[in-house]
């Protein structure tokens, strides 16, 4: 079976959470939804890995040595940051 990574990708600066929890305005409190999706299949996958980048602060430099000795990776997207979410899907 494939290592497979399971990534809520990086949110980009001003912008509030990860994919699930995005809004679009700064609030005063910093919180984050958990992304259930991606733990629920990473949970029956042998050998996969979750890496929720915007709450554990993660920037794309970051996830890129993590990222490297997997074959494949589910990113979680949305539509406020796809423009972002599609550069990290290019540069794994």
């Amino acid at each position: 079976m494939m290592k497979t990574l399971f990534l809520n990708p990086p949110s980009y600066e001003g912008f509030d959470g990860g994919a699930g929890s995005r809004y679009q305005a700064k609030r005063e409190v910093r919180s984050f939804w958990y992304p259930t999706w991606l733990a629920q299949v990473a949970a029956l996958i042998p050998d996969s890995k979750l890496i929720d980048a915007p709450a554990r602060g993660l920037s794309l430099e970051q996830i890129l040595p993590l990222a490297k000795d997997f074959q494949l990776a589910i990113l979680y997207v949305s539509a406020p940051t796809f423009a972002s979410d599609i550069q990290v899907a290019e540069a794994l």
